[in-house]
């Protein structure tokens, strides 16, 4: 509001010049009113937008615990790969945990405590030796009390005979001994190998290979094509394990051409074990002979290794199936950074 010497006033409402003629103390209860309205829009505009930005789950970045230090696969190279993808999405805060070193003594092994129930979600990296007692048991705490983790390729051969890990991946890098086998027929019936028959587990050479959508109306494989040409991977068939309560996600036709089986083996599954759950993800192999971390460029294994995770933390996924995502019988690789 703008006083001209004739005790005019104008203002702008909506845009348009308003005048009109007013004395110095309705001006002044005037100017207050509009200050009160302003500190009041102003006001809730800070609430609003505080809100907001407290409860978008597109503003909000999960926390994200890696775990390696030993594995048969060259976790040095696979490491920093998986932080690179998720980190890619936007959607996490990504901490790294390392185990001490094969061969290190019990006391090293003490200081060694995560603090699993400070993140959202554990991505296991790791195959090596057995945790100490009070970790394993933090750790299964952690899950049964709504706790989330994700098993990357290796990270389901360790610890046989830790009884409630074998439960909670369900399918495990096992002799025929180890516990029973499940494949999935072409019809997509589920069978049921027991414990002690048939083969153990292997795999075939490294190839492209066809995964197969098994649950389209879980939130991480909701929009992925039913069936789409995985780059350059090792395809594990023939795990063992409890294989309880199993919600398989993805299978993979293991060729016997490729040294397989002739089966639509599970390569991603969820199991929940008490409040918590804990995803299964087989893909990502690299050798510390492989030169190439073709696998890890595949476009489909990066965008459902960063949905599993968003899914994990949230129950819910915002990720979007790429445009440049696999076909059929086209696989789609970044190139090499």
């Amino acid at each position: 509001m703008i006083l001209s010497e004739s005790n005019t006033a104008f203002c702008k409402l909506n845009g348009k010049a308003i005048f009109w003629k007013i004395i110095q103390p309705t001006c002044y209860v005037m100017k207050l009113t509009i200050r009160r309205h302003f500190l009041l829009f102003f006001a809730l505009t800070l609430i609003s937008t505080s809100f907001l930005s407290h409860t978008s789950p597109q503003q909000a970045r999960s926390k994200v615990l890696i775990i390696t230090g030993q594995n048969n696969h060259t976790w040095r190279r696979t490491t920093p790969l998986i932080e690179d993808i998720l980190e890619e999405s936007g959607k996490f805060d990504i901490t790294l945990s390392m185990t001490p070193a094969p061969g290190a003594k019990e006391e090293v092994w003490v200081n060694w405590q995560p603090e699993f129930s400070d993140y959202d979600v554990i991505l296991n990296n790791y195959n090596g030796e057995m945790w100490p007692e009070p970790t394993r048991k933090s750790f299964e705490d952690y899950i049964s009390e709504g706790g989330r983790a994700l098993m990357i390729h290796a990270a389901n051969n360790p610890f046989e005979g830790w009884t409630e890990y074998e439960k909670m991946v369900g399918l495990l890098w096992r002799n025929n001994t180890g516990g029973d086998r499940l494949y999935m027929e072409d019809d997509g019936s589920v069978v049921r190998v027991p414990s002690g028959q048939g083969l153990k587990a292997g795999h075939g050479r490294v190839h492209d290979w066809t995964i197969t959508t098994r649950d389209a109306d879980n939130p991480i494989m909701k929009g992925v094509p039913t069936t789409w040409l995985h780059a350059n991977d090792e395809l594990y068939h023939g795990q063992r394990g409890p294989a309880e309560d199993m919600r398989i996600l993805a299978t993979a036709y293991s060729t016997k051409e490729s040294g397989g089986t002739g089966k639509h083996e599970p390569q991603i599954w969820w199991i929940p074990y008490g409040e918590g759950k804990v995803l299964t993800f087989l893909p990502g192999h690299l050798w510390p002979t492989q030169k190439e971390d073709t696998a890890f460029r595949c476009v489909g294994f990066r965008t459902l290794l960063n949905r599993s995770v968003e899914w994990l933390a949230t129950d819910q996924v915002t990720i979007p199936i790429p445009s440049n995502f696999p076909g059929e019988n086209t696989t789609s690789v970044l190139p090499p950074s």
